[in-house]
This record gives C-alpha cells, structure tokens and sequence, in this order.
C-alpha cells in the first residue's frame, strides 16, 4: 500500500510538470522545475544509485534542476553533508469499501473552472502552506481533463480553503493540497474540504483514497479512518 501511496504522488507531479512543460524524466530520476513557484519543485523517482545521487547535486547546484530532493525509501548512499532535511510527511490511505459515511452537499465548496478561480487557488494554497504556488499552473492543470478537480472553499464570498483530488492511471484517489488560510484555522474547514475530496472519489468509482500527511493535518485524516503506512523525508540541497 505504501508504494501505491507514492505512486500516486508521483504520477500528479509528473501530470503537473508535462502539463505544464516543466517536466523532466531520465531512466535515473524525474523532476519538476519550476521558475516561478515553489510547488511542486521536486526531484524524486530517484534509481537508489550514489552516482545518481552526485549527479542531482551537481545539476542542482548548476541551477539545471530544483533544490528540493523527495525520497521515499531509506538511503545511506546520498552525502547527508549536502542535504538538510525540511519536513517529513505521513503517507496514508483510507479503504472506501470500509467509509460508511454518507455523501452530502457541501455549499461552501466550489469547483474551479475560470481562470479567476486558478488565481484564487493559487493564492489560497500559497498562503495556507506558506510558500509560493504559481496561478498559472494551477489553471493549466484544471483545462480539459477528467483525472483532477480542484475546489475551494468559501463563506460569504471570503476563500479560505483549498483541496485536489487526482485519479491515477489504476484510478487510486490522491487527495492533495488540502489546506486553510491561517485565519480560518479551527472552524473545520480542512475536514470538510478532506470530506469532499472523499465523496469525489466515491463518485468515481475508487477503491482507495490516498494522501500525505502533515502533522497539522494527521490527526484529522485518523478521525476520518486514513491509515498510516510509510514515511516521505523531504530535503533541500545546500550549496
């Protein structure tokens, strides 16, 4: 299940970087560089290789790919002296076949459709999570496709969550960005919107809802009945 988790994460930063140009695949390591936006500038698939990882360094440092490595296994090959971790994730997944709750309208939460509505995404998420999140991605992943939807959560016209869900080419339910404005902390917004995402996934038909974690956000995935199963450590390169 862990690896189905990751798959999953994985496939929406490649569906991100390919649609929007920015995506790089070798048979060593994919990456999504990013000029103006913080999200999603990774590296990750990365072949547990030491030559590979020397490699990502030097090209990183050459400002040729992002500074940001994601690692999802275990590794004592990469130079610990050139990496410094930033956050670690908790990678879980909720059985739909074991959901009992019910699917309702939430009229708070709006799908977005314009590109006004990518804006207000991108400024949402940028000020949830605390870095920068480019409008102009977030529009360019939401034209003409059927595996992602993207919502927003909104009371008297004023925004303050957002959330993804994405479905994978086996049609597992990543549930991604899901986060809260600062000011709007504590009202439930984040279980609502996670709720939502929830009946997204139900409606199309999967069997898996998968996502990760932080630990603000854990505890509301348990309550909800995610399971955990695995960590992701995520890293910055130094120069």
């Amino acid at each position: 299940m862990n690896n189905i988790i990751i798959d999953n994460l994985f496939e929406f930063w490649s569906y991100i970087g390919k649609q929007n140009n920015i995506y790089t695949e070798t048979s060593d390591y994919k990456a999504v560089s990013v000029i103006n936006s913080d999200w999603p500038k990774r590296i990750y698939a990365i072949e547990d290789k030491i030559e590979n990882y020397e490699e990502i360094i030097k090209l990183s440092n050459q400002e040729l790919l992002p500074n940001t490595i994601t690692l999802h296994r275990q590794t004592d090959l990469i130079n610990v002296n050139k990496i410094q971790l930033r956050f670690i994730q908790t990678n879980m997944c909720l059985d739909l076949k074991s959901y009992t709750n019910k699917i309702t309208t939430n009229e708070n939460i709006f799908q977005v459709v314009t590109k006004e509505d990518a804006f207000e995404f991108a400024n949402i998420a940028s000020k949830s999570f605390g870095y920068e999140v480019d409008n102009e991605i977030i529009f360019n992943i939401c034209k003409k496709t059927n595996c992602i939807k993207i919502f927003i959560y909104k009371e008297e016209n004023i925004s303050y969550g957002c959330g993804i869900i994405f479905f994978d080419k086996s049609n597992v339910a990543g549930l991604h960005m899901i986060g809260t404005i600062p000011n709007g902390r504590g009202k439930g917004i984040g279980k609502s919107m996670t709720e939502k995402l929830i009946d997204e996934a139900i409606i199309g038909k999967s069997e898996y809802c998968v996502l990760n974690a932080s630990k603000l956000g854990e505890p509301i995935y348990e309550k909800l009945g995610f399971k955990t199963f695995g960590l992701l450590e995520n890293y910055i390169i130094l120069k």
